[in-house]
């Protein structure tokens, strides 16, 4: 049996009073640098009737520059987001043995919207406050309530703090990479875990909110996509880790952690980001982790770790000692 019938068999288990299934349609979608996006139509007859699901399948990668990887996860996130105000495909079914396609893979639905640029520049426009409105949103979910514990490490009766929380997974990709006892990420790993803010909160965070990751119609954002680096974390990281990105690839960081991405956040809050610089270098910490999971994956070192050490020093000059 080859995928298409397996999977054509998957769905008909589901849906036992369909005449017929049939998948259409197949293609593959834009996707971000770690994932893997596959479009198709479900075609469904049921009592005479013809129905089409415009879906997209989200299969498990088994190794990658964020690996280790988890379907699983981003499907229980986006099922726990749906009730709330953030607005986010609607996830339908989540298979997470490897039996059907000989790995774990869920189906959500395929929204239709246009992608934004990774970066910003220039100035402020109606779609990058789009963007910090959904993102402010992602930081009002009450992440209890919502069913997000799970996203917390493994920890005993005390919640580990803010700064432990978002990190937690990324010393487990480096460890993945090989990465974990890296002079640079030890020292910077500590450095954090010493100096984080006495305002820290934990609040759900998406984890990469660069605006790529967003679909609007028109100005409105419609969809908030690829959650799997979203984490319980203070709410601040989230800018950072734009932050970083910026100043790894974008060639234009901002002013000690600032970004028009921030900028347009306090505007549409109304609350002020401060210690953003300190939330860069959480971002940076990140970004040691990808880059090493990069170069890994084009069999070389560990590339663009200098450019990190220097942004550090930029930001923080004598405190900063790698």
């Amino acid at each position: 049996m080859d995928w298409r019938s397996a999977l054509v068999a998957y769905i008909r288990e589901k849906l036992p009073s369909a005449d017929s299934v049939e998948i259409a349609g197949l293609h593959g979608m834009p996707a971000g640098a770690s994932n893997e996006t596959i479009g198709l139509d479900l075609r469904i007859t049921c009592d005479g009737h013809d129905s089409v699901l415009p879906l997209v399948l989200r299969p498990q990668r088994s190794a990658g520059i964020l690996a280790p990887y988890d379907v699983g996860r981003q499907f229980r996130v986006m099922r726990a987001l749906a009730p709330t105000a953030v607005p986010v495909p609607a996830v339908l079914w989540h298979e997470p043995t490897g039996d059907v396609l000989g790995t774990p893979f869920f189906f959500m639905q395929r929204v239709r919207g246009e992608t934004l640029p990774l970066f910003w520049y220039g100035s402020r426009t109606p779609r990058l406050e789009a963007s910090a409105r959904a993102l402010a949103a992602i930081h009002e979910v009450d992440w209890r309530e919502a069913g997000l514990s799970f996203l917390l490490p493994p920890a005993g009766a005390e919640l580990p703090s803010p700064v432990e929380c978002d990190l937690a997974p990324w010393r487990e990709r480096a460890a993945h990479a090989g990465l974990a006892n890296h002079p640079l990420l030890v020292s910077l790993g500590g450095f954090l875990a010493a100096s984080e803010p006495a305002d820290a909160r934990h609040a759900l965070i998406h984890g990469d909110p660069n605006p790529g990751n967003y679909l609007v119609r028109g100005n409105d954002v419609v969809a908030v996509l690829d959650w799997e680096l979203a984490a319980i974390a203070d709410p601040r990281a989230d800018f950072g880790f734009y932050a970083a990105l910026l100043a790894v690839f974008g060639g234009m960081p901002g002013e000690r952690g600032q970004t028009l991405l921030s900028s347009a956040y306090e505007a549409a809050t109304g609350r002020s980001l401060a210690n953003l610089d300190y939330y860069e270098a959480t971002g940076l910490y990140k970004m040691a982790v990808v880059m090493a999971g990069w170069a890994g994956h084009l069999g070389g070192g560990y590339y663009g770790l200098d450019a990190i050490a220097r942004r550090l020093a930029l930001l923080f000059g004598p405190r900063w000692a790698a």
